[in-house]
């Protein structure tokens, strides 16, 4: 495991802002650590960074106690906390230099993150003549120049316009499939679930809930035997539910599709009772809850 969060505490005088926080990042991962604004997820990060010591409990990266061997720990992680430190006097390529003198690489490795951002083309120029879109791409590109197993983003995808948030997540897949364990915040769940392959929900100083990702928006193992809702599109849509109906089925019907909340070994039987008396079936699609949806369920009942 990449990053360990282990019962992580923190109390701001009579506040207490963490609260057993515990979770983890393995190689390859995509976390979202998701929660509104003042549930902690910045406190998080910075213990975690060892900005902040923790009241009680402690933080492992690649096995090494941040707080007890702190250089040790945080030498493979990458981070930006809201929004990257550049220098906008400097060139692109300049700031970069200037980390890569810190982090002990030279301008190959420099060349590289330079790709691998897309930022070849402008690199010579200012910083103070990029977007905000460049200058967060080139935070990253500053962020991954020691090859971190670790990157951690706080709010990334702040001020960024859609092609920059696509930029972004395309960015951070790539970096996962070559075995970065990335952990990232952010309000734009729609964003998260199309990049990240786990979620942890925070609220409070609490964690909620912390699970892959296909288990908060799609279906669980099939050995689970989880209800799930159906889409049909049917010819005759009252005749396939007084069908569905007599046969025990539990359903809603919204805007001329029929709605079936069933586990899924029965559904090829409840297609089979409409093909078989007749019943026009056009389309049979299962209906995924967002991310957005299972983060308010799980958020509501909470409280």
């Amino acid at each position: 495991m990449v990053l360990e969060v282990k019962n992580i505490s923190k109390v701001f005088g009579s506040r207490n802002v963490l609260s057993n926080v515990s979770f983890s990042v393995d190689r390859g991962e995509i976390m979202g650590f998701i929660g509104p604004n003042g549930a902690g997820k910045t406190t998080a990060i910075k213990v975690i960074l060892g900005l902040l010591r923790p009241a009680d409990g402690n933080v492992l990266i690649n096995g090494f106690d941040v707080a007890k061997n702190h250089d040790k720990a945080l030498e493979s992680v990458g981070a930006i906390i809201e929004s990257p430190e550049l220098y906008p006097y400097l060139s692109g390529r300049e700031n970069l230099m200037q980390f890569a003198r810190i982090h002990g690489v030279g301008e190959e490795r420099v060349r590289e993150c330079v790709e691998i951002v897309g930022l070849s083309a402008r690199i010579d120029e200012k910083v103070r003549k990029y977007s905000l879109g460049m200058r967060q791409r080139l935070g990253v590109a500053q962020a991954i120049l020691n090859r971190p197993s670790l990157l951690i983003l706080d709010e990334p995808t702040n001020g960024l316009d859609p092609s920059g948030i696509k930029e972004l997540r395309d960015m951070l897949k790539m970096l996962a499939s070559q075995g970065t364990a990335i952990l990232v915040s952010s309000h734009l769940l729609s964003e998260l679930e199309q990049v990240c392959t786990s979620a942890c929900i925070i609220e409070k100083g609490v964690i909620i809930g912390v699970q892959k990702l296909d288990n908060f928006v799609g279906e669980t193992a099939p050995e689970l035997e989880p209800v799930n809702t159906y889409a049909f599109t049917v010819g005759n849509i009252e005749a396939a539910a007084t069908l569905l109906q007599q046969k025990g089925y539990q359903f809603d019907i919204i805007d001329n599709l029929l709605f079936v909340n069933s586990i899924r070994s029965k559904i090829p039987t409840a297609v089979s009772v409409l093909v078989g008396e007749g019943i026009e079936l056009f389309a049979l699609e299962p209906r995924k809850k967002t991310l957005e949806e299972s983060y308010l369920e799980v958020t509501s009942n909470s409280i």
